[in-house]
Order: C-alpha cells, then sequence, then structure tokens
C-alpha cells in the first residue's frame, strides 16, 4: 500500500522531532515546570508529542494525552514504559475532543497551538472539557506585538511552515485564548530565541474556567 504525502510527513515529523528539539529544549524546561509541573488531578495534555513534558508532571497526576499522530504516540508510549508513567494515550484532535464535558480538573498545551487547524475551536474545547474551576495551563509562541516584527512574521510564515511540517508564526493565541469564555486569563509575554536571528514571542499562563458550569 502506497504511504499518502501526509502519512508520510507524519511519519518523519516523529521520527526527527526530538532532534530538531534538542537545540532548544534547554531554553524550554521552565515554562514546562510552569505548565506540566504545577497540573494536578485529572490532566489531558493536547499533542503530546513524544512526551517532553512526562518528566515534569507531579506524581498523583492521572494524565490522559491526546494526541493524533500515531508515529507520536508510539514514541510516547515507549517513552512513558521507560520512565514508569501511567499514561492513557487518546488518538484524536483537539478541535473535536472525544471526552465529555466537564472530564478534567487541568488541561495542557506546550508549542501546540501553532500546529493546530484552527485554535480557536481547540481552545473552546479546553474550556468544555474542564471541570468548574479547572485550569488551562497553557506556553505558545505568539505573533509579534510590534508592527515590524508581526510583518517579518508573516512574511516567513509560509517557508516556515513548510520546514517545520505546519508550524505557524503569526497566531495571536493570546488573544483566542482571552476570547474562549474563561473566568479568568493571566499571562505573561516575553521573547525567546530559537536559533533564528530574530527572538520569537511566547506567553505563558493559566486560563481559569468559572466555577458555574
Amino acid at each position: 500500500m502506497t504511504m499518502s504525502y501526509d502519512g508520510l510527513g507524519k511519519r518523519l515529523f516523529a521520527t526527527w522531532y526530538d532532534l530538531l528539539n534538542a537545540g532548544v529544549e534547554h531554553r524550554v524546561i521552565p515554562f514546562r515546570r510552569e505548565t506540566a509541573g504545577v497540573s494536578d488531578g485529572d490532566v489531558l495534555e493536547i499533542g503530546g508529542g513524544t512526551g517532553a513534558n512526562l518528566p515534569f508532571y507531579p506524581e498523583g497526576v492521572r494524565l490522559t494525552v491526546l494526541e493524533p499522530n500515531p508515529h507520536m504516540a508510539r514514541k510516547l508510549r515507549r517513552n512513558a514504559d521507560r520512565q514508569g508513567r501511567a499514561v492513557t494515550i487518546v488518538p484524536g484532535f483537539g478541535e473535536r475532543m472525544p471526552f465529555a464535558d466537564g472530564t478534567f480538573d487541568c488541561v495542557l498545551t506546550t508549542l501546540v497551538l501553532c500546529m493546530v487547524q484552527d485554535v480557536e475551536a481547540v481552545v473552546h474545547e479546553a474550556r468544555r472539557v474542564l471541570k468548574p474551576g479547572g485550569r488551562f495551563l497553557f506556553y505558545e509562541h505568539v505573533v509579534s506585538s510590534h508592527q515590524w516584527a508581526s510583518r517579518w512574521q508573516t512574511w516567513l510564515n509560509p517557508p516556515w511552515r513548510f520546514f517545520t511540517t505546519g508550524c505557524n508564526l503569526d497566531r495571536d493565541i493570546g488573544g483566542d485564548i482571552e476570547g474562549a469564555g474563561f473566568e479568568n486569563v493571566d499571562y505573561r509575554q516575553f521573547s525567546l530565541s530559537v536559533g533564528v536571528p530574530v527572538k520569537i514571542p511566547n506567553i505563558v499562563g493559566v486560563a481559569t474556567r468559572a466555577n458555574a458550569p
């Protein structure tokens, strides 16, 4: 059977993902600690990849990972088994999560919303599956608030997206989270170098669902 281009892309992305991330992972670790590291209870990670967040989850967390790429999911399972981490891996997309309303205490994304088809839909789904009072923890790179920098990101986005198999530089993810109906959204923005001449704006923070459903 012939593998589709999409299937080949997913396999290659999973194969090279850890190697591509190796050069910047040490800079990302503090933000994994601020997201995965402060989660509790029943936790959903959207787009868990190969499991970079696994070492940072506290003991006692009941972890579910939603992962659309089956090649990533296999590597995630191996890494979880190697670390002795219990995790339920569910195939699916963040835009249409196969979970009931109010299932999780925490929902988490780290450097994932740049890759999804519809950020707004994913964030609304994250809010839906949270229990009342639950937290959406996020670390993402975003479009710059400075006009010249945002123009540079828009110009660079097509080749960047091609070579990274889908990552977008020019998304207002903070705005999408603020517009999703959370009771409170609290995040800070900063710039981080990932090996390119210009630093990329990032955000890290938490959005809280209201206690009333």
